[in-house]
């Protein structure tokens, strides 16, 4: 990442530039080994900038770590996976600029970190950047890859898990709105001209047709605004987010689900960079970003603060977290692994334990909703079938 500083330097004088960093606390710290007192630190996006592809990084990873194992150099091995994308690609211009980074005589991290087309995560330079230090780079990069195809696998089963019932009730809506506002108004004139006194679900029913006659377009419109807000505020306003994240995970099943997901990420994260060699305190922070919900990410932020003033992680999640926020055996896993100096151990085994619940309660809600669904969506057409029959029984039992 590439920051924007303003400050003063030990003789007073006002300055201000650019600096590279995986974080805004890394770079304050390295401003001030620079002996400059940094006044603002913005982070410089290019005006195209977007986060890396998660498929680009699990490619990059999986094909580096085997030219690196076959004893290819890193810029070679970069030129080499470059050659499998469009010249014209942001991809390509991504893997160049980094090669030629390297090969001016930065590192791999450095590079990462210096190129502008991407914005990598925070945990994958942090990892790399001890990894390399370390000398296990083929490994980690491997890791790396398999985490972040599994996470992608993971994305696409939830959403073909949605895409059945997500049509059958978009056929639903939009066959109970042409039944409101084009086949019932046709029957309305029989009913109005025989005068005679309707039953109640058909006065319901004729209700509901001439509202969705007079507004079905304008409905259609504001639920896309609303929406479209619901979601650009859940986004964009950290109150708002905070709060709806929260009240997520208070949603039965379904914020379990969440919870498993969000706490599956984080200790796949955790467990890489303990593996990679990357200091406790520092990994817990880094693996805290990359949890999406912001109730979590917040929690665990405070957890992270706690252990950097000395007490344990055990100590720091128990005295922080309320009762079934955060599994049982997750506190456990973590006190366990505490004690036995096996802690990447215990959260990668806790990530592949959640990764499968997850799928497994994603079976049980599917198979509970689609039945639901089609109970539902046959009452209410039954009930506009009824309720339009009953009157015309009526007329034929009195003539």
């Amino acid at each position: 990442m590439t920051f924007r500083y303003k400050g003063y330097d030990a003789a007073g004088k006002r300055v201000k530039g650019v600096i590279t960093a995986t974080s805004p606390e890394e770079a304050k710290e390295r401003l001030r080994h620079g002996e400059i007192l940094v006044e603002s630190l913005k982070l410089q996006r290019a005006l195209l900038t977007r986060q890396i592809p998660p498929q680009l990084i699990s490619t990059l990873g999986r094909n580096l770590s085997l030219y690196l194992k076959a004893g290819i150099s890193l810029p070679r091995g970069l030129h080499l996976v470059a050659e499998n994308f469009s010249p014209r690609s942001k991809q390509y211009r991504f893997l160049e600029e980094t090669a030629r980074h390297i090969e001016s005589g930065g590192s791999f991290y450095e590079a990462l970190a210096a190129q502008d087309i991407y914005t990598v995560p925070p945990f994958f330079l942090q990892t790399v950047k001890v990894a390399q230090k370390s000398g296990n780079l083929e490994m980690v990069l491997l890791e790396l890859s398999d985490y972040i195809q599994e996470q992608e696998r993971i994305k696409r089963d939830v959403v073909k898990a949605f895409i059945y019932p997500t049509f059958i009730l978009f056929i639903a809506v939009a066959m109970i709105n042409f039944m409101l506002t084009t086949i019932i108004p046709k029957i309305v004139d029989m009913f109005e001209a025989t005068k005679s006194e309707l039953p109640t679900s058909t006065k319901i029913t004729l209700a509901l047709s001439h509202f969705f006659q007079a507004y079905s377009w304008a409905m259609a419109i504001a639920a896309l605004i609303l929406a479209a807000a619901l979601a650009l505020s859940w986004k964009k306003s950290e109150r708002f987010g905070y709060a709806m994240d929260a009240l997520l995970l208070k949603i039965p099943l379904f914020g379990e689900m969440v919870t498993a997901m969000e706490l599956g990420r984080f200790g796949r994260v955790m467990a890489l960079l303990l593996q990679s060699g990357v200091p406790f305190a520092q990994a817990l922070n880094y693996a805290a970003q990359t949890i999406g919900n912001r109730y979590l990410q917040r929690l665990f932020g405070k957890i992270a603060t706690q252990i950097v003033e000395g007490k344990s992680f055990t100590q720091a999640v128990r005295e922080n977290v309320k009762k079934r926020e955060i599994p049982n055996d997750f506190i456990n896993a973590v006190a366990l692994g505490e004690k036995s100096s096996h802690l990447a151990f215990s959260l990668k085994s806790l990530s592949e334990l959640y990764a499968q619940q997850n799928r497994d309660r994603i079976e049980v809600m599917l198979a509970l909703l689609e039945p639901i669904l089609m109970l539902f969506i046959g009452g209410v057409i039954g009930f506009l079938v009824i309720s339009m029959l009953l009157p015309i029984f009526s007329i034929s039992l009195g003539e």
